[in-house]
């Protein structure tokens, strides 16, 4: 996937290299836009990489296991929202699950961004992430 800098807000969570990085600033120069991803630290955007959705991840937002067919498997935030995985090779009931209506998301940064426009809160993370994990299990 190619990400833009225009879809990345702060609190987004990326990959750089091996490590999840929270976007804790941005600033935009004449080559590039550059995100500030510790105190020390800005690199330009091209290298960070989005986190793909995965079950895993669900369970780290708070979502639970609310149904599952050979066709999908649905995860629900309580009292909230829900997101399902279509198994078929089409996808068409795939996303964020919103009034009937599904928004295609594929990664964390996505998802972060779905909710916050229509929470005006940040989605939370249940499950503390080490600054230094390697790996999204």
């Amino acid at each position: 996937m190619k990400m833009e800098a225009t879809e990345l807000r702060l609190n987004n969570l990326l990959m750089y290299g091996d490590t999840i990085v929270p976007i804790i600033g941005m600033e935009n120069n004449d080559e590039s836009v550059l995100v500030k991803i510790d105190p020390d630290t800005a690199v330009d955007y091209k290298k960070l990489k989005p986190i793909a959705l995965t079950a895993e991840w669900f369970s780290k937002l708070g979502f639970k296991e609310a149904y599952r067919s050979h066709n999908r498997v649905r995860f629900d935030l309580p009292n909230y929202c829900r997101y399902d995985f279509d198994l078929d090779s089409n996808k068409i009931l795939e996303g964020f699950l919103f009034f009937g209506n599904y928004i295609k998301c594929n990664y964390l940064h996505q998802l972060q961004n779905i909710y916050f426009t229509l929470t005006g809160e940040e989605l939370k993370i249940e499950h503390k992430i080490p600054r230094n994990q390697t790996t999204l299990s």
